[in-house]
Order: structure tokens, then sequence, then C-alpha cells
């Protein structure tokens, strides 16, 4: 019986294709500094390179895939003024296997460590593809995750970040119904007590179940149940569980529109953690910030050290798209209000999150983007508010060779820091990428 065994997973491996994609990708960087500087007789402007090498393998034997990649990134900052060499360590593992008809399993493993720049990773023009055809590079926050505040007074941060989750999808259920879950684990902050300051080091588990139907063909039902716990460094605890119900309709073949209510119920613990600084009794380590919960109105003399809050969780977003073969074009807008765990104070309020993007594919090589948001706390609750933005074009001069530009700002404002922050880049990257089957 284990020569059968053998002899059928010889034959199936034997039958799979393996493919590799390596790639290499310089971009050239020119930011601002302004904002970023902790010392004096900083030049307002540094200019910086990174270098990413990338070695990704893909499995797949039909019912099968299984997809590693590795891509560090080497960063070479501030060239003219202060050079110094950063090291990034990024990698992603993915796996997907169909057991049986109407069944689907997911695995991820996504990793980041080393010295990490906040602002300049965040995709906000066109974002990195993968070489494998999986989607941004791992490293690159994508463009439709919640907008984050940017800690005072630094940039860069030795910083971890690991997302672990696990998924499973079936149809079962019956015609045009569909059951998913996904249980996660995920930790990210600053490693050591510096970094710790300007992010504090939050881990915990995750997990969520939706049941989808769809009535007819323009119509699908939705209802998911999620939870979050994040335990911060700080002592600070948020555990956040929703319940929503989101319709979508598609109006035709261009536009389509998601609707979504729901209510959150959240448990907040503060910092227990004494202020590092005399002088400055209202500080905490995320950055001079005081670290709360939830607040309406004007805050009580003395907060309670745990809160029980019950939030909203509201979606409002439509996608467009027109098509053409000289510029086809895809956009979306989207409108929330969420409960939101800031990640450097590990505060939980709502949150009105409203984003713009749009796509443009000028013929098959040249391809335009844009994004817009902003958020903000609602409610009366205290919290930071931010606008980011940017532009990217992305030329695709051969199948080996690509040009990337992007630029992107950012505006962010604390409510107990007193002058707003600013913060600019634009780079110019080239990518060569070789791709084969083994």
């Amino acid at each position: 019986m284990l020569d059968a065994v053998l002899t059928s997973l010889w034959l199936e491996v034997a039958s799979a294709s393996v493919s590799y994609a390596v790639q290499a990708r310089v971009d050239t960087r020119v930011r601002s500094m302004e904002a970023q500087a902790t010392g004096p007789d900083v030049p307002p402007v540094a200019g910086d390179m990174d270098l990413v090498p990338t070695l990704g393998l893909k499995f797949d034997d039909g019912s099968a895939v299984a997809q590693v990649e590795y891509a560090p990134r080497i960063s070479f900052r501030e060239a003219t003024t202060d050079p110094r060499t950063e090291v990034q360590h990024v990698g992603r593992l993915l796996a997907d296997w169909r057991p049986q008809r109407g069944l689907t399993l997911h695995g991820t493993q996504e990793f980041v460590l080393g010295q990490v720049n906040l602002f300049t990773n965040l995709p906000l023009g066109g974002s990195l593809d993968d070489p494998l055809g999986g989607g941004p590079i791992p490293g690159d926050t994508a463009v439709d995750v919640p907008i984050q505040p940017l800690p005072e007074g630094t940039d860069s941060v030795f910083f971890l970040s690991s997302l672990t989750t696990l998924a499973a999808e079936t149809v079962w259920l019956g015609r045009g119904l569909s059951l998913s879950g996904s249980a996660g684990f995920s930790a990210s902050g600053g490693l050591d007590a510096t970094a710790r300051e300007a992010v504090p080091f939050q881990y915990g588990p995750r997990g969520q179940a939706a049941l989808g139907w769809s009535p007819a063909p323009r119509h699908t039902l939705a209802t998911t149940v999620g939870v979050t716990d994040s335990r911060f460094s700080t002592g600070a605890r948020a555990t956040v569980s929703t319940l929503t119900g989101a319709w979508t309709h598609r109006v035709d073949r261009r536009t389509s529109v998601e609707v979504g209510v729901g209510v959150g119920v959240a448990y907040s613990l503060r910092a227990t953690e004494e202020p590092p600084d005399e002088e400055l009794p209202g500080a905490t380590p995320a950055g001079g910030r005081r670290v709360g919960t939830f607040q309406v109105g004007v805050p009580p003399e003395e907060e309670p050290p745990a809160r029980l809050d019950l939030l909203p969780d509201l979606t409002l977003a439509m996608s467009h798209r027109v098509p053409s073969r000289v510029a086809d074009f895809n956009s979306r807008v989207a409108a929330r209000v969420t409960p939101f765990v800031d990640r450097l104070t590990g505060l939980v309020y709502p949150r009105a999150d409203l984003t713009l993007n749009g796509t443009w594919a000028l013929g098959p090589r040249v391809r335009l983007s844009g994004t817009g948001g902003a958020a903000f706390a609602v409610g009366g609750a205290v919290g930071d508010r931010q606008v980011v933005g940017g532009v990217g074009a992305s030329w695709t001069v051969s199948r080996w060779v690509s040009l990337e530009a992007d630029t992107r700002t950012a505006w962010t404002r604390s409510p107990d820091v007193e002058a707003a922050r600013m913060v600019w880049s634009a780079t110019l990257g080239l990518s060569v990428r070789q791709t084969g089957i083994l």
C-alpha cells in the first residue's frame, strides 16, 4: 500500500509544472525631510536608492498551487547628506488546494523584518507587481487598507511584520450560496526599544466567517462576523468584534454598488506603562501622544482602565469601468465608518475612511494610476486626521523590462501635536525580470 501511495504522489509531482521568476528592481527617490528630522540643520530634501532582488518559485499541478517568494530590500538612505544602508527582509508563502469540487483551502504567510520606512513603503501610486502574477510584492501595504497614522519624529524603524492566515471556502450549501472562513495571527511593530517608542509592538489572533447568497445574477448578499484581538507592548489591548451585512448590486456591465451595514463591539484596555519623561507627563511610548480609548465630548480627568463601546460599521462603495482598447478605465470610490484600532496608541474609536482609486490602461504597455484618501475620527472621538494622495505611471518596455514612476504625499494632524505633518516623495523605478519553467 505504501508503494501505491508513493507511486501516486510521484506521478502527481511529475505531472506538475514548476515555474520561476527572477527580478531585479532599482528605485531612485527624492523625498522631504523637514517633517521627519529629529536633529537640527537637516536639509529639507533627501535622496534614496532601493535595490530589490526577487526570487520566486511556483508549483502548480491543477488542484494544488504553492508559491514562495523572497524579495529583500536594500536601501541606500540619504545618499547626499547622511549616507547609511538599511536592509529589509521580505518574504511570502502562498498555498491553494482544492481537494474536492466546491471546496478550496488557502494558506498564506507573509513577513517583513528589518529597517522599514513607514511612509515610502505605502504604494499610493502604481504598486509593484508580483513577478509571478500574485499581486503587489510583500512589504508594500495594499491601497485599500485603512490609512494609518505616521509616527512623529522618525520615518525608519527596526520593524517586524508577520501575518499567518488559513482560510477555506465552499459552495456545498447549495446553488448561489457560499460559505467562507479564515483564522490568522498577526504581529507587527518595532523590535528594539527605540523602534517601540515610535511604533509599539502589537500581536494577536483574528478570525472571520462569511455567508454569501446570490438570489439573482446581479445581486449578492453577504453576512460577515469577524473578531480581532490586539495586545500592545505598552500594555494596551483592543478586542473588536463586528457583525455586518452587505449588499452588492451590479447596475450594468460597467457599474456596481456595494452597501454594508453593521455594528462593532470594542473592548479596550488603556496602556499601563509609566510616562518615559517626567517633563512630559502626557507623553507615551506612542510618539508623545496620550494613550487612551474611545472618547466622546470632553474627556474625563481620569479615564477608566477598560471600556466597552458599541461602534458603527458602515460601507458605501461604487466601482465603475469604461472599457476601451485605447484607454481602459477602472475606478472605485468608497466611504467607510468602522471601528479603528490605532497602531501607534491602541486607541479604539469610530473612524471615517474616504478613498478614491483610478487606473487607466493606455494600451497594453502603458498604465496610469491615481489614488486619494482621507481619514478622521467621527462621533466626537479624538484621533488623527490624515489626507493622502498619489499618482503613478508604468511602461512595459518589453517582456523583461519595465519602468515605473510615482509621486505620493501625506498630511497628518495629531490631536496632541501642535503642528501638522506633511511628507512627500517622488520615485523612479526600473525592473528587469526573467521567467520560465523548470
